[in-house]
C-alpha cells in the first residue's frame, strides 16, 4: 500500500506521544513493505527527508495559534495528491493539517483515517475546545470514512457527537515490550518521575505543589521532569518560589532508546492531567515495573487499575498522598509494577496496535 500519513510533526523533531506513535506506526508499516509518506507542518517549505526506512516531507506554517500551525503550502500539496496514495491517515482532529484532509476528502480524495489521540486539546482554552468540539472538529470527524479510538471511552464520547459508530474503531495504544523493560534487580532511588509537554492540560502546577508537600517527610526525594513547552518558564518560577531548586531536575530532552532506564530508576511515574487520551508515557513505565499515579480520567481507570493509583483532577494533597503510600509500602509497589507489566504485553504490545491498523486500511480499499 502507499500511505500517506498527515500529522503535525514525527519524533525527533516532533517530541509528543503524536509525534513518536506517527514516527513508530510509520517505521513499522514501512518495515512490512509498505510506502509510507509523513506530511508535517514543519519550518522547512518542501523539504523531504528520510526517516529510517519512511520519508518525510516538511511544510513552513505561517503563524501557529495554540500551538497549532497554519500551513498554506501544506494545504496546496494536499489538493494536488489527494488521489495519489491509497489511503490517508490524518492524526489528531486538533491540528489544522486533519482539518485540510476532511476538506478534501469532502473534495473527492482517497479514504481517509482519523487517529483521535484525545478529545480536548491541552494547549488551548477550554473555553475555545467547548465551541470547537462540536462544530469543526466535529464536521471533521464525519468527513473521515473510519476514526481510530485508544479506548472503548474515547469511542463513547464519540458517539455522544453524533458520529456514526459504523465509522468508530477501537486500536489500542502501543509500547515497544522489548525496549521497555523492566530492572533486572528494582531497587528504590527516591526519584520520581514526570514525562510529558509543559502545558495548561498536564497539571504540572499540581505535581510540584504535591512534590513540596512530600518532602515535608521525605526530604531527600528527587523529581526528574522531562519536557519542553509554553509553561516551562512557569514551572521554573514556582520551583523557585518553593525553593526546590535542589530536588527537582528538569531535561529537555531524553532519546526514547534511554528512556526505559529513566523509568527504571524512578519509584513512582506520575501524571497529574487535566485532560489526556491514552498517554505513552503511562504505558511505558508499566511496561518498565514502574507504578503510577495519575488522575483519574475515564479512560484510563480500567489501564490503570490494580498497576498504579489514580486520584481526583486538581488535588494536590491526593496526589502526594498516593505517592507516599507507594513510596512507603514496598510490597505494593512491588504488586502495582508486576501487574503493570503484566497488563501492557497481554493488552498493549506495538506489533498488534500495528497489524490492526493495517488490517483497518485493507477493509477500507476492499470497500472502494
Amino acid at each position: 500500500m502507499r500511505i500517506l500519513r498527515v500529522v503535525v510533526g514525527v519524533y525527533p523533531s516532533e517530541v509528543t506521544g503524536i509525534g513518536l506513535h506517527a514516527h513508530e506506526l510509520s517505521r513499522h508499516q514501512a518495515k512490512l513493505g509498505h510506502e509510507v509518506m509523513v506530511y508535517t507542518s514543519n519550518s522547512v517549505n518542501g523539504q523531504q527527508e528520510s526517516y529510517t526506512n519512511y520519508n518525510v516531507k516538511n511544510f513552513n506554517n505561517v503563524l501557529k495559534i495554540f500551538g497549532n500551525p497554519i500551513s498554506i503550502s501544506l494545504f496546496s500539496e494536499l489538493i494536488r495528491n489527494r488521489n495519489s496514495f491509497d489511503i490517508i491517515h490524518a492524526h489528531s482532529h486538533l491540528f489544522f493539517s486533519t482539518n485540510i484532509c476532511a476538506f478534501i476528502k469532502k473534495m473527492g480524495s482517497s479514504p481517509l483515517v482519523i487517529t483521535n489521540h484525545g478529545l480536548i486539546s491541552q494547549t488551548a482554552p477550554l473555553c475555545v475546545s467547548k465551541v470547537y468540539i462540536p462544530t469543526i472538529a466535529k464536521w471533521t470527524f464525519k468527513c473521515a470514512d473510519k476514526i481510530i479510538c485508544y479506548t472503548e471511552e474515547d469511542k463513547l464520547a464519540l458517539e455522544h457527537l453524533n458520529i456514526d459508530s459504523d465509522k468508530l474503531v477501537v486500536i489500542h495504544n502501543g509500547v515497544n515490550t522489548d525496549l521497555f523493560l523492566p530492572a533486572q534487580k528494582k531497587e528504590k532511588t527516591g526519584q520520581l518521575l514526570w514525562i510529558g509537554r509543559f502545558t495548561p492540560g498536564k497539571g504540572v502546577d499540581y505535581l510540584i505543589e504535591a512534590f513540596k508537600i512530600l518532602l515535608s517527610t521525605h526530604p531527600n526525594l528527587k523529581l526528574l521532569m522531562v519536557g519542553k513547552g509554553p509553561l516551562k518558564d512557569q514551572a521554573y518560577q514556582q520551583i523557585k518560589n518553593f525553593h526546590l531548586e535542589k530536588n527537582i531536575i528538569i531535561k529537555d530532552f531524553i532519546p526514547n532508546c534511554e528512556l526505559p532506564e529513566a523509568y527504571r530508576q524512578s519509584d513512582v511515574f506520575i501524571l497529574p492531567s487535566v485532560n489526556e487520551g491514552v498517554p505513552r508515557t503511562i504505558l511505558e513505565a508499566m511496561s518498565c515495573e514502574t507504578p503510577v499515579v495519575c488522575t483519574k480520567l475515564p479512560q484510563l481507570v480500567d489501564i490503570v487499575t490494580g498497576c498504579g493509583l489514580m486520584v481526583p483532577l486538581k488535588d494536590s494533597e491526593a496526589i502526594a498522598k498516593a505517592v507516599f503510600n507507594i513510596i512507603s509500602d514496598e510490597q505494593l509497589a512491588k504488586n502495582l509494577g508486576e501487574n503493570g507489566r503484566k497488563r501492557v504485553v497481554n493488552n498493549f504490545s506495538w506489533s498488534d496496535t500495528v497489524s490492526k491498523t493495517i488490517e483497518l486500511y485493507g477493509e477500507l480499499l476492499c470497500q472502494k
